[in-house]
């Protein structure tokens, strides 16, 4: 009786291990997609904007890498379009529905003109760390902080 108690106990550290240790296992390998869509800015440099669409393809490429493949367009208030496309790498921790991301690289494919302000908005990403909450539910994936501020909502779908 003590030898099966033994095995049932070394079972259940083994699962308990298991879980705590492989917990970001569960974002590794996935795809998302996700579309964001800004109006109404108030910052200087951005009023010259009617728009600026977003799309992100969402990479977890491994346990602890990120590759986010960014597509958009500058709509000023003038009319013109401007088209942008950046790879975005990151390294990512993941702890009880929390992760934690670090930009490490910022590289351009396509770079809108006539917006310095920003490109250099989303080159600053490089080194910059932050955390977020996420919930996956079945086939979508939502990120807010944990104050559950509205403007850092966002909400992508499996590939």
């Amino acid at each position: 009786m003590r030898l099966v108690n033994l095995v049932l106990l070394l079972i259940l550290v083994g699962l308990a291990f298991y879980k705590f240790s492989f917990n970001d296992t569960e974002l590794a390998g996935s795809r998302w997609a996700c579309n964001e869509l800004s109006k109404n800015f108030i910052s200087e440099p951005y009023k010259k904007y009617q728009e600026i669409t977003e799309k992100d393809v969402l990479y977890f490429a491994s346990s602890s890498n990120l590759t986010i493949f960014q597509t958009g367009e500058l709509v000023f208030k003038n009319g013109e379009r401007h088209k942008y496309e950046a790879i975005i790498d990151a390294s990512y921790k993941v702890k009880n529905n929390k992760i934690s991301l670090k930009y490490t690289n910022i590289d351009w494919h396509y770079k809108p003109a006539k917006s310095p302000v920003f490109v250099q908005d989303l080159d600053s990403l490089k080194g910059f760390e932050t955390d977020l909450n996420y919930i996956i539910n079945d086939e979508q994936l939502y990120f807010y902080n944990r104050k559950k501020h509205e403007n850092t909502n966002y909400l992508c779908f499996s590939l």
